[in-house]
């Protein structure tokens, strides 16, 4: 495991502004016991202690990743008229294109964003076993013309990132100790979205300027999220228990992991959700920011408690039993964290509420 960049978390000017996100090569999980063990125990560290990590020996093709990026660029760039055709009929900004100010709360300054999940149709998410209901969850897929490849690429890396939520998934039974294969009936039918976040200043919102292309924040509905970003300008932060709030390095080939809140909740809070945001550059920084989460979620029927033998002898449960359709509904009416919730976070540590 190392902290990023290694040669500079001595210097105290520069700890006070970047966060000390573990870099961890996952690859070894795939060897002889040891090694597994020896990653699960950095992720252990990484997640009870900052909630994020950073991770490479993924396995995603980096040409692939190229590929999204590519596709997903020429996408936001296109004339705002043609990227409306792919927004949702009922203005559902979890369901395809979705332009600035178009959202209350969520949809604020210059973010444009692509949404999409597992299926192209609810027929086929019912025709793979998924429950009746799951319409709440995910949403038909509104796909562009134009790129003619956005499409296949966008299909071919969601695939990816389920795979990789999986043996992520994995990883995280070794780190808390549970038997191995305990998340597997609980993700099988997973609600997933993949989401591209575009921020640029070429589209007037209507609102006010703020400082944030993204107010702070935990992945409410989500276990894992798993994001690659670019190196443009008004980049990822993230609150730091005590210190405040640092920015996140993109590191190139790197994925950044936080767990969200169900994760947090699953796990008796043993891994901690933290808050996040994106910043808003100066205007004088005109280069675009593309950055794309893979918001992975579980099963709308699985029981979210402590997995037997996670709690220590006379340790007491922080949560109720909630099933994952109870969460979605829950998280669908309050989304990217209420104003009570984060009070009650920020009375833990005020500095969370410090810009």
């Amino acid at each position: 495991m190392a902290l990023l960049p290694d040669a500079t978390y001595d210097d105290p000017a520069v700890l006070d502004g970047f966060a000390p996100v573990p870099l961890i090569d996952i690859s070894p999980v795939r060897g002889a016991p040891a090694e597994r063990a020896a990653v699960a125990a950095e992720v252990a560290a990484a997640l009870e202690g900052i909630g994020f990590m950073m991770i490479t020996g993924h396995g995603v093709p980096q040409a692939l990743i190229d590929e999204l990026f590519a596709v997903s660029y020429e996408f936001f760039t296109l004339p705002l008229e043609e990227k409306l055709r792919a927004s949702s009929p009922d203005h559902n900004r979890f369901q395809g294109y979705a332009a600035p100010g178009q959202v209350d709360g969520a949809q604020i300054s210059e973010r444009q964003s692509f949404n999409v999940h597992r299926f192209n149709t609810l027929e086929e998410a019912w025709a793979s076993g998924y429950p009746a209901d799951c319409g709440t969850s995910i949403h038909p897929a509104m796909w562009p013309v134009r790129p003619a490849a956005f499409r296949d690429v966008w299909r071919r890396y969601f695939a990816a990132m389920e795979v990789l939520g999986a043996e992520l998934m994995s990883i995280v039974e070794l780190a808390l100790g549970i038997p191995a294969g305990y998340f597997a009936d609980k993700i099988d039918r997973h609600q997933s979205a993949l989401v591209g976040n575009y921020y640029s200043f070429d589209i007037d919102s209507g609102r006010e300027p703020s400082p944030f292309r993204f107010k702070a924040h935990v992945d409410d509905s989500a276990l894992l999220t798993i994001l690659y970003q670019d190196d443009g300008p008004g980049g990822l932060q993230l609150h730091q228990r005590g210190k405040g709030w640092r920015t996140v390095l993109p590191v190139p080939g790197a994925y950044v992991v936080n767990i969200g809140q169900v994760l947090e909740r699953w796990t008796n809070d043993k891994f901690v959700a933290t808050p996040h945001r994106v910043l808003r550059p100066p205007e004088t920084e005109t280069a675009p920011r593309l950055s794309v989460p893979f918001f992975f979620k579980c099963n709308l029927d699985a029981v979210i408690e402590p997995p037997p033998g996670l709690l220590a002898e006379g340790e007491e449960r922080r949560y109720p039993t909630i099933t994952g359709r109870e969460w979605a509904q829950r998280t669908h009416r309050n989304d990217y964290d209420s104003p009570l919730a984060f009070a009650e976070r920020a009375a833990l540590d005020p500095l969370l509420q410090t810009t």
